[in-house]
């Protein structure tokens, strides 16, 4: 079994919302798409950085741990505190303030651990893919998201294929991959994932980068078949593809 990790690692992992008490709009909703419904979740990360709603309208501040007590600012300059009410195996309940906002967390943890922030695919540098840009990309800008997408979804299978679970959730992330056992395909111009496209500056575009995507798989791999973790195998498989485009 592996050694049991002090409080702050413990803490650093990712965290989904299982059910909230009085809680805000954006616990519930993704800000950024109307009528959509969030996934709410918060991974708290090595180097005291942590993101409210991986997989919806993500919120960036930095943390400070002080016994059961998280103190919390945002990148917008607000405040939040966040207290530990009960700890137990793999669930947490924090109760948060935000100004007068007051909201019970029930939050499971993934058993789900990056121990080096730089290879957290949440963390900002490996996120920033998802942000829509202002202007229409060039092909050269198109690949680099593209590049920078691979490495999210690498390191994101690393995580998960060198923690505590055999499970990963792909539910509320943009992509454009259906993931199998022994392969990784494209998503059809007609069912690629709307969440997907909003990453993108238009549908044009979100089209021109699937087709880059589509190509750049349609090269040769090696997939390691003596691999029996598929996590393990896709990860090597990820990072060649990354580095070929």
């Amino acid at each position: 079994m592996p050694a049991r990790k002090d409080p702050f690692h413990e803490l650093c992992q990712y965290w989904e919302v299982t059910d909230a008490e009085n809680p805000t709009f954006r616990d519930v909703y993704d800000q950024h798409a109307e009528g959509v419904y969030n996934y709410p979740g918060i991974i708290f990360m090595t180097d005291s950085t942590f993101l409210e709603n991986p997989r919806a309208t993500t919120r960036y501040g930095k943390f400070v741990l002080k016994g059961k007590v998280i103190n919390a600012q945002f990148d917008d300059g607000k405040k939040a505190v966040y207290t530990i009410q009960d700890l137990q195996n793999s669930t947490m309940v924090v109760r948060r303030v935000e100004k007068d906002h007051s909201t019970i967390l029930n939050l499971k943890g993934a058993q789900v651990f990056w121990p080096d922030a730089a290879v957290n695919p949440f963390n900002k540098i490996n996120s920033r893919w998802r942000m829509k840009p202002a202007k229409a990309e060039s092909p050269e800008a198109l690949r680099g998201r593209l590049r920078e997408c691979v490495q999210f979804y690498e390191y994101f299978f690393q995580g998960h294929a060198e923690s505590e679970t055999s499970e990963i959730d792909f539910l509320g992330l943009p992509s454009c991959f259906k993931w199998y056992q022994g392969g990784i395909f494209v998503q059809g111009p007609k069912n690629l994932d709307r969440k997907w496209i909003n990453c993108f500056y238009s549908e044009g575009q979100a089209l021109e980068a699937r087709q880059m995507m589509e190509d750049a798989l349609s090269k040769k791999y090696d997939w390691d078949t003596t691999q029996t973790n598929w996590m393990k195998q896709t990860t090597t498989v990820l990072k060649q593809i990354h580095d070929k485009m």
